[in-house]
Parts: structure tokens; sequence; C-alpha cells
């Protein structure tokens, strides 16, 4: 009954979050789909390929394309070779792209403004640890998470646990440090 309600629940939000970013993105002219692609694109100073980025967005390839062909008419993003695929191409943001990113809210935003500090440290958790096993499950694209990161150490390999700890910047995590979307992650190498 509770997993019936929460499921409700989460698609009542979802259709909300939606419908904010089309209202958001008319303005802009944008759909939530090339908004997102915009979000996804953000930090990326290499891009995205195609394919990723169709997987980043849990959309097909062909809806991925038809927006970043809109985009790159409407200048927010870039078509570049990808040097490690002479087939292949990578797409990011251009510097309208980047100033674009400042007018377009995320649909997700007035549902966190609404919740205590306490509370989104309690989501924040509940997201992270959700991603992490639909990730691990092959349901989800990787994401860029301080927990799939090759800086990142847990708090079960510490000889002192406590807390985590990133090697990148040399320090203790606390949970509500753990990134969802970090920039400067590094995909873990995979242990035989």
């Amino acid at each position: 009954m509770i997993r019936d309600q929460l499921i409700f629940g989460l698609g009542r939000l979802s259709a909300l979050a939606r419908q904010q970013e089309w209202r958001a993105g008319e303005d802009a002219g944008l759909t939530p789909t090339q908004g997102d692609a915009l979000r996804l694109l953000q930090g990326r100073t290499e891009g995205l390929r195609l394919n990723q980025l169709a997987a980043q967005l849990s959309v097909r390839p062909s809806t991925a394309s038809d927006a970043v062909s809109a985009l790159v008419a409407k200048g927010l993003v870039k078509r570049l070779p990808d040097p490690e695929n002479a087939r292949a191409v990578r797409v990011s943001l251009t510097k309208a792209g980047h100033e674009m990113l400042g007018t377009v809210p995320d649909g997700h935003s007035s549902m966190v403004a609404v919740l205590s500090d306490a509370e989104v440290e309690v989501m924040h958790r509940f997201v992270l640890q959700t991603i992490t096993r639909l990730q691990q499950a092959g349901q989800i694209a990787p994401q860029r998470m301080c927990v799939t990161c090759r800086y990142f150490v847990p708090e079960s390999e510490l000889e002192q646990p406590g807390r985590a700890y990133c090697n990148l910047i040399q320090a203790p995590l606390e949970p509500v440090d753990l990134r969802i979307n970090c920039p400067e992650h590094e995909e873990k190498a995979e242990r035989s």
C-alpha cells in the first residue's frame, strides 16, 4: 500500500517538474529535453558523444539527435570531432549555451525550495542511494557521483572509519558533501 502511494506521489512530482520545465522553457524556446541536455553538458569541457548524451537523458538516440540539432540551430551547443573516434562527434556547450543555463530553471527547484535543510539532507541521501542501486542494476546510465569516482574512498575502506574521503581534494567527506553530479569525476576502474 505505501509503495503504491509513494509511486503515485513520485509520479505527481515528476509531472509537476515537467510542467514547470515546459513553462520555463517556452520563454527560452527550449523543450524540457533540450534544457536537460544543456544541464548535462555543463561542466563537461570535453563534451559528450551523442550516444552518451542519449543514455544520460534516458531517451532514444534519435530523440537526443533531434534535441542536439535544435540546440545547434539556436547556437547553444556545437558538434566537434571526437579525438578518440573519427566517426563520432562530441557535443559541447557554446558560450551562449553557458549563458542560457542561468536562465533555465530545473523543474525540481520549487520542490526542493519547500524542504527544510534537514529534509534536503535526508532526500539527498535517498536519491544518491537510489541512483547508485539503479546504476548497479544497469537501469540508469553511469552518473558522475562521488561513490563511483576513482578518487572516492568509502568509509568502510578507511583505517579510521567515520567519514568517506576524497583523494582529489585530500579531505574527508560528510554525507552532505557527496555529489551526484561532479565535474571532476573520473570513473573508477573495474576491479578484477
